[in-house]
């Protein structure tokens, strides 16, 4: 007997076309798996450390800083960037 369940959901194409372009890129094994990383994300946040929520926090302190002095980048590569730190992390975690 299995564990999982298939669910079909719809969502905007712009969404569909950049989770498929983050397993292409190699940031997942498959959109199933990339998925499963977010939901888990969101739904695991009592696993998240306080040095991950460190981490973050001064991350997203950086880049505003960066956007306040006029120094951006392209979100589609932030984007992505993230999606690849977010897979290091959940590998990380499942070893």
């Amino acid at each position: 007997m299995s564990d999982t369940e298939q669910l079909t959901v719809e969502l905007p194409a712009d969404l569909i076309a950049r989770l498929r372009e983050s397993v292409r890129a190699g940031a997942f094994a498959s959109e199933s798996e990339a998925l499963k990383a977010l939901l888990r994300a969101w739904y695991d946040d009592e696993d998240i450390e306080k040095s991950d929520v460190e981490t973050l926090r001064a991350l997203i302190a950086e880049g505003l800083a960066d956007i306040e002095a006029g120094h951006g980048e392209d979100m589609d590569v932030v984007f992505d960037r993230v999606l690849v730190r977010i897979d290091a992390v959940s590998a990380a975690k499942t070893k």
